[in-house]
């Protein structure tokens, strides 16, 4: 069979640096990050392009898209969520989400602990939620000052995350039982969403188009401006 009957596209927008990845059934053809000196929307589809031409296939041969929805940079969210659904649309194929902490979590998934995962969110804030080990959700997503995580109760957790080398206090969670996962085992890219698909079977629904829309969970420094 061509394996091209298969391709899929997979899109991480969320943070400074963006990636891309480009696999055939369970085989990873292609993964890069782009350049966080440029803009997504500089960048983006040309890396698209790129990572097609590389794998010597077309953007007709894509068969599904994934994307990261959220949270995470503003921006970052409109360009990559615009882009994947922009593709899903004119190809008429399935689009499938997953938030940025799911995809973040999956580097200390399946270690037998809860994790906890808190990506730096600026404006002196953090994005947060807490994992079982299977990435069953325990916290739901949220923002928060860094010291009020602080105050949460954990026990037996990893922590993961870049507000943990952003923040130091975060790393002092007094009384409870917690554990930092190695920076090195936590650089996990767009290719990271091909595996949630498989750790979460009950959410790989693909997406209505129309109604899909990024996870912003507050207020963007310009609304926020606007309001006050």
């Amino acid at each position: 069979m061509d394996e091209r009957r298969k391709l899929k596209l997979a899109l991480d927008t969320t943070q400074n640096s963006g990636s891309i990845a480009l696999a055939t059934g369970e085989r990873l053809l292609y993964s890069a990050f782009f350049d966080i000196r440029i803009t997504h929307s500089e960048t983006l589809m040309p890396a698209i392009d790129h990572a097609l031409g590389f794998c010597g296939v077309s953007k007709t041969d894509l068969r599904e898209i994934y994307v990261c929805n959220g949270p995470g940079s503003f921006t970052g969210l409109r360009i990559g969520l615009a882009t994947a659904k922009g593709i899903a649309f004119g190809l008429s194929i399935p689009l499938y989400a997953y938030s940025s902490l799911e995809l973040a979590a999956l580097s200390a998934s399946g270690l037998g602990r809860n994790i906890l995962v808190a990506v730096d969110a600026k404006m002196r804030e953090i994005y947060y939620a807490a994992y079982s080990s299977d990435l069953k959700e325990i916290i739901s997503p949220r923002v928060a000052k860094p010291e009020e995580l602080g105050k949460l109760e954990l026990d037996d957790f990893i922590l993961c995350g870049s507000a943990f080398e952003r923040h130091a206090t975060l790393a002092e969670f007094s009384g409870c039982r917690a554990s930092m996962l190695s920076p090195a085992h936590q650089f996990i890219g767009a290719a990271g969403l091909f595996y949630l698909a498989e750790k979460l079977p009950d959410k790989h629904t693909a997406q209505n188009l129309a109604d899909l829309e990024p996870l912003y969970i507050r207020e963007s420094t310009a609304q926020a401006k606007l309001q006050s």
